[in-house]
């Protein structure tokens, strides 16, 4: 068995961890932050709330079942999810969603998923080394130069490198820098986000079963998207642009209470009241889109997660198609008996696809949940109508595949295409 070295304890890292070790593999995972089962402050930023809680798909739930993870113990992570909102006119507008295998999606709290995998990891006997940095990495000798909190450098050699190091990944960074014709793009949304957190969703109206979108009739001045988490509070990501009257920069209070009047005014106005001040005081997120040529480098070295492919949260997949990164290397392991050099350019070749075809997904459903469509709801009515009437012809609805199996990205693309072809031909826009 190998010698594995994971940078990055995140989720994606550990879960692979998970499934290396599981395997026999000696895995050792490098991370900046702390241990999350003795102190989780470095794992949520309680300024800025960003990513205080994530959607899990069903992609996502059979990818950390399958490694061994009990089915309970994950589900106390999160609340089930059975519909989705949509915010019109100060109206919601809910779509029920149906299960088609024995799975709902998970509305998250990503610090109580974190240090599930973290307790799973330890049980399978992974190695961590906690507050450590990731200096240098060298390709081609498979060794990482590391410094703990005392300022100690060491370094660290294996016969595999994963980096598992987010949209920013010092091993990617590397590859960038050491290979030739490695294509690299990175894009930013115009819009950013600010996370805005409130507690009771339930007392404010907010189901806890169901995740909540606005934005649709701004005419593409915002989009939003809101979800409670296992605690009762819920947790709204507002995205605005960068800059102007109303904006991410905004400070100007009057501004923005006219803002959430408008789009919340549902909301008793201490509350409208909170958010203003929560959006005037906490920094803004960006929307980042990181694309790679290649996910590996000869036998040494492969990216996994956000480290290969960062995509913004508008189809809810980036966690996800991560989780399920670590589900497809372990197989490939699998079905190569291990063997470094054909597992690591089959995986390039699977999920480069996939992640492709995922972000452009991602791109188009962002401008669908921040601009003004009257006929959006007309057509999901259509889609799942006609695939009731003509089941053999007319293609399932897109959204139902994505969040309930897990059917290939690139198949999802490509019937979305094929049902804007129908939706033409049937003259309903």
């Amino acid at each position: 068995m190998h010698k594995i070295i994971i940078v990055g304890g995140g989720l994606a890292g550990s879960l692979t961890a998970i499934y290396l070790a599981r395997r026999g593999h000696d895995v050792h995972v490098i991370e900046k932050r702390g241990d999350p089962l003795q102190d989780l402050s470095s794992y949520v930023d309680l300024v800025s709330s960003r990513a205080i809680g994530v959607s899990m798909t069903v992609r996502g739930i059979k990818a950390v079942l399958s490694a061994g993870i009990p089915r309970e113990e994950l589900e106390q992570c999160g609340e089930k999810i059975v519909g989705m909102a949509f915010s019109v006119g100060g109206k919601y507008r809910v779509r029920e969603l149906t299960p088609l295998e024995d799975f709902y999606p998970l509305s998250l709290n990503r610090a109580a998923f974190q240090r599930l995998l973290s307790k799973h990891a330890y049980l399978n006997k992974v190695n961590y080394y906690f507050e450590h940095k990731c200096l240098d990495v060298d390709l081609e000798k498979k060794s990482l130069l590391i410094q703990d909190k005392d300022g100690n450098i060491k370094s660290i050699q294996g016969d595999l490198i994963i980096g598992a190091d987010g949209a920013y990944s010092a091993v990617r960074q590397s590859m960038q820098g050491a290979m030739r014709r490695f294509e690299f793009h990175q894009s930013f949304f115009r819009h950013g986000y600010k996370t805005l957190v409130l507690p009771d969703a339930t007392a404010l109206g907010y189901r806890k079963d169901l995740l909540y979108f606005f934005g649709m009739d701004s005419k593409g001045v915002f989009a939003g998207r809101a979800a409670t988490i296992p605690d009762g509070s819920i947790s709204f990501a507002i995205c605005l642009p960068f800059t102007g009257t109303l904006s991410l920069a905004t400070q100007d209070k009057n501004v923005m209470a006219d803002f959430f009047n408008r789009y919340f005014g549902s909301l008793p106005l201490p509350i409208r009241q909170e958010m203003v001040e929560q959006f005037v005081q906490k920094p803004s997120n960006d929307l980042i889109n990181v694309r790679s040529s290649t996910f590996h480098y000869k036998s040494n070295v492969v990216l996994i997660g956000d480290a290969a492919h960062a995509t913004a949260p508008f189809l809810g997949q980036g966690m996800n198609m991560a989780l399920e990164d670590a589900f497809v290397f372990a197989t490939l392991l699998d079905k190569h008996n291990h063997v470094l050099d054909k597992v690591l350019p089959e995986f390039t070749e699977l999920r480069k696809v996939q992640a492709d075809a995922m972000q452009d997904m991602a791109r188009a459903n962002y401008d669908v949940l921040s601009s003004s469509n009257p006929i959006f709801f007309m057509r999901a009515r259509y889609t799942r109508y006609m695939h009731k009437k003509l089941p053999n012809i007319y293609p399932p609805d897109m959204a139902d595949k994505l969040y309930f199996t897990s059917a290939p990205y690139d198949e999802l693309q490509k019937m979305q295409k094929k049902q804007n072809v129908w939706y033409k031909l049937g003259r309903v826009n």
